[in-house]
């Protein structure tokens, strides 16, 4: 199955938690989700991420729709309290993201942060991060998109193959994975919409990996779970303007909008300016890649 520049043929396992992750590369990756009553999501989440996640960390704020039941039957899964206390839950959430991995120092080559709906995708992610480690990278972004569709997925999908349509948004354009020993702080803003990392931070030239972002399937799922979302906001929240979009007449509006402005998993579209410069920039590493790797077999000649 080909999306533009990128053949869709990679994490697609069905094998169960307690098997081994594909990542053949050698590397340990960990990843760091919050929750809240993802019982809907996690079987999606775990899908898509058992073929190259080898530990997750899954900081859980009191769910009580049997997320953790489900957590607690995948073998790779620890569980960790979020205790989210004061007069907003963002900010509370704030003071404690830049935080969360550093379980991970010292156990894995590569970490990351996301929410359980948020997918961090690439055509072969192990190759690609064991490329990146190979060259000195210790911090890498992600281009982001508000995938849409008019379905709740089924049990079993692998949602970047099923549902490969999505509007581009730069505000999910986020931090992905980093090394965790290289980097001393992640200095993530709110949500992680901005971050400046400090410690030894080597950035990619360009962001090879998607941040696919599945909230928007199927308006009962959406409107459901922003009505969920939007009855937990407390009085600062509301103040500071934190999740106004879970506002009804804001989600409809976004929704609609999606819909008309989605394509094929962009960048493929070779008529977006914006995309053709990513697909030349992605290029030119490749090749610094190849370059690099060259001078490192004549010096050992």
């Amino acid at each position: 199955m080909s999306v533009g520049r990128y053949t869709l043929d990679c994490n697609t396992s069905t094998r169960g938690p307690d098997e081994p992750c594909e990542n053949v590369s050698g590397m340990i990756i960990h990843l760091h989700a919050s929750c809240w009553n993802e019982a809907r999501m996690l079987p999606l989440f775990f899908r898509y991420y058992d073929a190259f996640v080898d530990r997750y960390f899954i900081h859980d704020n009191q769910s009580d729709d049997g997320s953790l039941d489900i957590l607690a039957a995948h073998s790779r899964v620890t569980v960790l309290p979020l205790v989210l206390e004061g007069d907003s839950f963002v900010d509370a959430a704030f003071a404690q993201v830049n935080r969360l991995w550093w379980p991970s120092r010292g156990e894995a080559d590569w970490v990351a942060v996301c929410n359980i709906d948020e997918f961090f995708w690439h055509p072969d992610m192990s190759a690609y991060l064991a490329s990146c480690q190979s060259i000195g990278i210790t911090f890498l972004g992600s281009t982001g998109y508000q995938m849409v569709s008019e379905r709740f997925p089924g049990v079993g999908e692998n949602l970047p193959e099923t549902i490969r349509r999505g509007a581009r948004f730069l505000n999910m354009d986020k931090p992905s994975f980093f090394n965790p020993d290289a980097i001393t702080d992640s200095g993530f803003g709110v949500a992680r919409h901005t971050c400046s990392p400090s410690g030894r931070v080597v950035r990619a030239e360009c962001d090879e990996i998607l941040l696919l972002h599945y909230k928007h399937l199927g308006l009962k799922y959406l409107l459901a779970r922003h009505a969920e979302l939007d009855a937990r906001r407390r009085k600062l929240d509301r103040a500071k303007g934190y999740g106004y979009h879970y506002d009804r007449r804001v989600t409809l509006e976004r929704h609609e909008r999606y819909l008309a402005e989605a394509n094929n998993l962009v960048p493929g579209d070779w008529k977006d300016r914006r995309s053709f410069r990513q697909h030349i920039l992605t290029i030119r590493f490749r090749l610094r890649l190849i370059i690099i790797r060259l001078f490192k077999k004549i010096k050992r000649k």
